[in-house]
């Protein structure tokens, strides 16, 4: 603590009580002035200091579940079908009203004219095709990564099936079939076990094939067929659901079927990536990545339908 220096003694009352005053004035300008109630200080100045420094809960806890960067998508010793992709699903919302108010489906819609590599694509994001260069992330791993082998066994992909290929499959049960999805959970050594059986039944029953579920699955039309594999990917409780035109081959009744359950895998919370032409599928998306003349962009659905109810 800072004391006057002082050059002459006082002595008596009068020089004690000059000391003393002298002493209280420079406490005084040391010390802040009651006053300045530090307490709402120290509060604005916290505030401040959050408001600048600290992220938004949604920047942090931010990680995209598919993105590209610089790339290019094809087969080898081909020329690339698309080029230059660049985006990050979902787009991070910076907007902290917006995110608080915006429910998110987590669905990615691939949509476009046909051959424009919406399909290639989906087989690369699942590391059936690998890129022919850039870099493609899936659940935040790299596909071209040692370790994707293990984020593919959280997969699910449903691929585009046609009704006349069911003949030459061997002749199991519907049942049999959706069990299949368990391997990744008990695998193929493992213990199919009570946990096991209980979500086999209720994927039969989520897709409505209780009915069906002893019957064999060449026997099935397209559309059950089509259920099946639904039904098998459901039961392997997956990270992420990719479906290749999970519409197609369908009648109407069909079709509204297919609808109807994706509509309810979108309330499970799962991420769907899927390819499709369907409008009714392209409102549940939340962004669609739009392929046209070898590049691929990231647009608001409503965007998108926007763009397309104009022409």
């Amino acid at each position: 603590m800072y004391f006057p220096t002082m050059k002459k003694p006082f002595s008596g009352k009068a020089g004690d009580s000059l000391v003393l005053r002298t002493i209280i004035k420079e406490l005084g300008q040391a010390l802040p002035r009651m006053t300045d109630r530090p307490e709402q200080q120290t509060a604005s100045q916290s505030n401040e200091q959050m408001h600048v420094q600290m992220p938004t809960q949604s920047a942090q806890d931010y990680q995209p579940i598919l993105s590209a960067k610089n790339l290019s998508i094809g087969y080898r010793y081909a020329l690339p079908i698309v080029s230059g992709m660049c985006f990050d699903f979902p787009t991070p919302l910076t907007d902290s009203a917006t995110a608080l108010h915006k429910k998110r489906n987590n669905i990615l819609g691939f949509v476009g004219p046909n051959g424009a590599g919406k399909t290639t694509f989906l087989k690369t994001c699942i590391g059936l095709l690998y890129p022919l260069s850039g870099e493609l992330r899936l659940l935040c791993t790299d596909t071209m990564s040692s370790t994707f082998r293990e984020t593919r066994k959280k997969l699910a992909y449903i691929p585009q099936n046609k009704p006349e290929g069911n003949s030459g499959q061997l002749r199991i049960s519907v049942r049999e079939a959706v069990s299949f999805g368990r391997l990744g959970k008990c695998g193929l050594a493992g213990r199919f076990g009570p946990e096991d059986r209980c979500a086999v039944e209720a994927a039969i029953a989520r897709c409505g094939l209780e009915s069906l579920a002893n019957m064999a699955v060449q026997d099935l039309s397209g559309g059950q067929f089509q259920r099946v594999s639904i039904a098998r990917a459901i039961a392997a409780e997956p990270a992420v659901y990719l479906f290749d035109e999970p519409g197609s081959y369908l009648d109407q009744e069909g079709q509204m079927a297919m609808q109807s359950l994706i509509r309810s895998l979108s309330e499970s919370n799962t991420p769907l990536i899927l390819v499709t032409h369907d409008r009714i599928l392209i409102e549940l998306c939340d962004e669609v990545l739009f392929f046209e003349k070898g590049m691929a962009r990231l647009l608001e659905t409503s965007t998108f339908l926007a763009s397309i109810d104009e022409i």
